[in-house]
């Protein structure tokens, strides 16, 4: 095993080769991990920490170490690949010697993550959040240093703000991305049925329950996450339940009196004051401080108007793929009306807008002519 150290030029390691290139070497846009031939001591840059995503914990790159000890005397400085298994992603690495006196002194590797093909496409989700105003910022940061953590969410935000695109993103960053995110609209499943849906059923629990019985919802996101959007729709009988999922972290099905033991991260997701709610009692207070540990209240588009043309031509961009058009933005004439509009329905409003006009232009841009008549109307000066 190597014994790793990170390079401080005060008082680390003490050699003029090495400083020689360690201004060079923090300059490389790879991770870059720098031995002597004893193999037991080393510096690595800063980006070689990103790649690892640690430097309290140095067992990754041992191990990284341990794998590729093969290829330090091959010097082809051809680009390989090695997939580790406590690792999301590839690393891709290339051995370089360096010399002095034409003798080997030195073994210079740099690293590069590669993400696989199938962690690609979910890590998407942070990057289809489109906003660069400042609360949007502020939020994307925000979103990122709690999805590595384990913490019960509540997302606050008006209808078509992007809720569930935000609670994807939050799951898709933390631990528990390789397992199931499981999505349930409280307010779209009668409260006749929720308890079933969520918790599952044995069977023969009831008239015209399925002979088999039934997976609820809590135990198919086992090790995964639960999306509960519109939570101000449950009944207090229904709060109750998930009360004590939460605090218990076991559920019963309908039909059987044996608790099962669930491990799922919970975010919560309303469009209305749930503090109201409480206070006028129509939802329990310790449900409410259960759900709002972490508070995200996610702007409508009005509140962000820095935002509008930035996802139109997103969307243009997106559309354009699919109508196999060349409509490359948005005439004047159509900003001034952009600007204007109260966009109550939010980013679904602007969608639904720009995927209506992409259906008639025929231009290079998208003029007032393909704009819906009822969003004319709702513009007129």
């Amino acid at each position: 095993m190597f014994t790793l150290k990170y390079y401080d030029k005060k008082n680390t390691f003490d050699n003029s080769i090495l400083d020689k290139y360690i201004n060079i070497m923090d300059m490389y846009d790879r991770g870059v991990i720098f031995f002597d031939l004893i193999k037991n001591a080393a510096y690595f840059n800063e980006k070689c920490g990103n790649v690892f995503d640690t430097y309290s914990d140095m067992s990754k790159i041992e191990k990284f170490i341990d794998d590729i000890e093969k290829d330090f005397y091959k010097d082809d400085e051809k680009n390989k690949e090695v997939k580790l298994t406590d690792l999301e992603d590839s690393i891709t690495y290339t051995i370089k010697h360096l010399t002095e006196e034409k003798k080997i002194k030195y073994i210079l590797c740099t690293v590069e993550k590669k993400a696989n093909a199938g962690n690609s496409k979910e890590r998407k989700y942070l990057s289809r959040i489109i906003g660069e105003s400042d609360v949007m910022l502020n939020l994307k940061e925000k979103v990122k240093i709690v999805g590595r953590y384990d913490s019960t969410i509540l997302l606050l935000g008006q209808t078509g703000t992007g809720k569930e695109l935000f609670a994807k993103a939050i799951h898709d960053i933390s631990p528990r991305r390789n397992k199931k995110f499981i999505v349930v609209n409280c307010g779209a499943i009668p409260d006749s049925l929720l308890e079933s849906e969520l918790f599952g059923y044995e069977k023969g629990a009831f008239t015209g329950a399925n002979s088999n019985g039934k997976v609820g919802k809590f135990e198919e996101a086992d090790g995964g996450t639960i999306f509960l959007d519109e939570i101000e729709n449950m009944s207090q009988f229904m709060q109750n339940k998930i009360l004590r999922a939460i605090e218990d972290r076991k559920i019963c099905k309908i039909g059987s009196n044996k608790e099962v033991g669930v491990n799922v991260r919970i975010i919560g997701a309303t469009n209305i004051e749930l503090k109201k709610m409480v206070e006028e009692g129509k939802f329990r207070k310790d449900l409410y401080y259960r759900l709002n540990v972490i508070c995200f209240k996610i702007p409508s588009l009005i509140e962000r108007k820095d935002d509008i043309f930035l996802i139109s031509d997103y969307l243009i961009e997106k559309y354009c793929k699919v109508f196999k058009k060349n409509i490359i933005g948005l005439s004047p004439k159509v900003k001034k009306l952009f600007n204007i509009h109260k966009w109550e329905g939010n980013v679904r409003e602007l969608r639904n807008v720009i995927e209506y006009a992409m259906n008639f232009e025929n231009s290079n841009y998208i003029t007032e002519a393909s704009l819906p008549d009822e969003f004319i109307g709702e513009n007129e000066v």
